[in-house]
Formats: structure tokens, sequence, C-alpha cells
């Protein structure tokens, strides 16, 4: 087994527009959407886990999480993705110390289905002993989805890209370091971004 790490970042930081109130809080399995997601990671073999929420959502979660778990807050309503993922990647730096090898995995706060094995199996493909990916991406039916994994080394490339860019140019611009990993025990977690997303996980 290699020594390297997995530090999760779950992105939670969504304005919701379209949903029209904050998706991540809805109601899901018992709980809310954001808990079932930090749940599948919680159940997990990754190292740690950095939260980048909305001020709504550091609010709800506030207290609630348990040792080697952070959350931190990007509070600017107009940033896209990226910026959410350099906060995570600033405080994954802080609080872990990863090495250049360690996997920094990037999964969705309105993702609810995503489960703690689809989880593992990514963490410790990742983790196998021979040259680790610069990043290892979850398929479904040849579907690339989350969770991706970006090796710290690759990910630090995003620092000083601009807000408009999109994590995916980074798969896109060194697709030599990407492997892709089929996953076969669940179907493609749906995205809840619309109402009618959401009607897909819970009956009316």
């Amino acid at each position: 087994m290699s020594g390297r790490s997995v530090f999760a970042m779950i992105l939670a930081a969504g304005q919701s527009r379209r949903m029209g109130r904050a998706k991540q809080l809805l109601p899901y399995d018992n709980g809310t959407i954001i808990e079932a997601v930090i749940a599948a990671v919680l159940e997990s073999s990754v190292d740690g886990l950095v939260i980048v929420a909305n001020p709504e959502v550091e609010e709800f979660l506030r207290g609630y999480l348990p040792e080697r778990c952070f959350i931190t807050i990007n509070d600017d309503p107009d940033s896209e993705m990226l910026t959410s993922v350099k906060i995570g990647l600033q405080t994954i730096r802080q609080e872990f110390e990863p090495a250049a090898g360690d996997g920094i995995m990037v999964l969705l706060g309105d993702q609810p289905q995503i489960t703690g094995g689809t989880i593992t199996t990514c963490a410790e493909a990742f983790r196998l002993p021979r040259r680790p990916p610069g990043a290892l991406v979850a398929t479904y039916k040849k579907h690339r989805g989350h969770p991706t994994i970006f090796s710290m080394e690759l990910l630090e490339e995003i620092e000083e890209w601009p807000k408009e860019r999109k994590l995916s140019d980074l798969l896109d611009g060194n697709p030599e370091y990407v492997r892709e990993l089929p996953i076969t025990a669940q179907a493609m977690p749906i995205d809840v971004d619309t109402p009618e997303d959401y009607d897909k996980l819970v009956p009316p």
C-alpha cells in the first residue's frame, strides 16, 4: 500500500438560483442533501474533509462536523466553482499539509445519491502502489462524473487561473495524466439543480 493520502472537498457554496432556495438544505433521507453527502464521505476511507459552503450552509452545519472535518466559507455570491475549489485547496493545505502526490477528491454538495462505497473505491484506486495518475475520474456508463481526484501537484495549477475557467479544463489540458475509473455499483448521481431534479429524488 502506498503512503498517499486522499482528502475530500465538498463544494456547497452554490447560490441555488435555478432552485429558488438553498438546495443543499432540502430534505433528503431523514436529513438534508448536504448531510447525505457528508455522511457518505464519513463512511468512506478518505483521510479528511473540507466543506466549502455559502454562509447559509455554514450556519446550518456549525458544530456538526467531527474530527478532521473542516468548513470554510465562500461568501462571494457572484463567484464560480473554481473560486470555491481554490478556497478549499487553501484550507486543505493549511489543515492537512498534503504532499505533492496526495489526492484531493472533489465532490458536489448537491449529489445526495453518492455513496461511501463509491468514494472509497475511487480513493483506494488512487492509492494503488503504482505511479499515481494526475487525476482519477469516476465514469458511469462511459460518462465522466464525480468523484474526481486530483493530485495536489496537478490541482495547484489552478491557483493562477481566472475565476471564469472550469475545473474540467485541468482534465482536458492534461489528458496524459488522467485515468478513468468505471463505476458499476451505482448509477450516476443526480445533480440537484432544479425543482425537476429534486422531484426525481423525492416523491411528490
